[in-house]
């Protein structure tokens, strides 16, 4: 299970619906009597489009033919909605994220416009714009809007209890646990002790609260656990499946919890976090247990599942059982960092690693947090801070500096 979904539909299908629409398109324009300026035109486009595929951008090679749908078809023809939602894909895959999501917005209506709200590719273009957001926007509630809104055309299609339906709902859990967008803020309030104060006594001071937002995930995995009972005849590993993100889910939030400052309201004490963690290991343990009847077929479950154990394990700073992980082959993450960014963990769970320009935390026990009165980009959200993680890399615990560019100052 990756950690985020890409955008729905893959370039090459881009490419060879497009071929389709550019055949249709000049076949009907030779159909009928063209004017010597509309025929430039089409010639024109065609030539641009080739052009544009020869030197390996396809994004501006379908703008081409957009641009000539427009004209030619006009802004609400199915074929024109459709080329709109391929224009944004090729945007995102290219990390045009906000470009992306107003493209695929006009898609959006355009697609309405055609086949009306729950018609044509209305569930793709509206998870594709959730994607999106996920890569820009620090507003969880404009997410999960397109989220909700593919669901509820899958329902007006008759595909609430259906694979696709539950594979939909992880899928949004997944995407909302990406991108720190669970995490939460911190406010402070006046408040008094006007109701218990006697005499002298009365006074004024700060409160501190803390509140994230683990619940917006957490009605999408019931959801997916309820439906998922009904489903176990078409998939029998589904149930297990869920698990497997129902306790990622649930490790990350009281992780998130765990680390609230004392002396603010909504922290969890130390005890607190390793019951909830000893629940969600076994609830792992259970749902590895079920999918190893067939390895090749829930491989990526299987992956994910091992990883929040091995998240766990590191939460409880037990290092002896990330050590046994590793040794035995279960994971190995050894292509998903880079060299430069792997050091060696001593006993204590300290890094060996040379100094950076930048803060980090040098154990990997203690990742940085978030305060409320640290920087912010120009999208309002966190600057992302260098912290060092566990990885296995050939049978031996290593931690992976993340957040951290591959050349710095001292380096240079």
């Amino acid at each position: 299970m990756r950690s985020h979904r890409s955008i729905s539909h893959a370039a090459t299908t881009v490419l060879g619906v497009l071929t389709g629409l550019v055949c249709l398109s000049v076949a009907a324009v030779a159909q009928a009597p063209q004017a010597d300026e509309s025929r430039a035109e089409e010639l024109q486009m065609l030539s641009r489009y080739e052009a544009a595929l020869a030197e390996g951008d396809q994004a501006t090679a379908v703008k081409h033919v957009l641009d000539y749908a427009e004209k030619t078809f006009g802004k609400n023809d199915p074929a024109t909605a459709k080329l709109t939602h391929r224009y944004g894909q090729l945007l995102y895959e290219e990390g045009e994220y906000r470009e992306a999501t107003k493209v695929l917005k006009t898609a959006l209506e355009r697609s309405t416009a055609a086949h009306g709200r729950f018609g044509g590719e209305a569930f793709e273009i509206n998870m594709n714009i959730g994607y999106c957001y996920s890569h820009w926007s620090p507003s969880l509630a404009t997410r999960t809007k397109y989220f909700d809104r593919a669901l509820e055309v899958l329902r007006e299609r008759g595909e609430h209890e259906t694979i696709k339906y539950v594979t939909t709902l992880i899928n949004i859990v997944v995407n909302l646990m990406d991108n720190n967008g669970l995490s939460g803020e911190y406010s402070t309030a006046v408040v008094d002790n006007f109701d218990t104060y006697q005499g002298d006594d009365y006074f004024l001071m700060l409160e501190h609260e803390y509140i994230n937002h683990f619940d917006k995930a957490e009605k999408y995995i019931l959801e997916a656990a309820e439906l998922s009972q009904k489903l176990e005849d078409v998939d029998e590993y589904l149930s297990a499946k869920i698990a497997v993100a129902q306790a990622k889910l649930n490790v990350m939030e009281t992780a998130d919890l765990a680390a609230v400052p004392a002396g603010v309201s909504g922290r969890i004490t130390r005890g607190t976090a390793s019951k909830r963690y000893d629940r969600e290991q076994e609830r792992l343990v259970s749902a590895i247990d079920k999918l190893s009847r067939d390895i090749d077929k829930n491989r990526l479950f299987l992956t994910a599942a091992n990883k929040a154990l091995m998240e766990i394990a590191w939460l409880g700073k037990d290092k002896d059982r990330m050590d046994a992980m590793c040794a035995d082959g279960t994971l190995d993450s050894a292509s998903e960092y880079h060299p430069d960014r792997l050091f060696r963990v001593e006993a204590d769970g300290s890094v060996l690693a040379p100094d950076f320009s930048f803060r980090i935390s040098t154990n990997i026990f203690k990742p940085l947090r978030s305060r409320p009165d640290e920087p912010t980009d120009k999208d309002g959200n966190p600057v992302k801070k260098p912290y060092f993680v566990p990885v296995c890399v050939d049978g031996q615990l290593m931690a992976a500096l993340v957040n951290a560019p591959l050349v710095t100052i001292e380096e240079l």
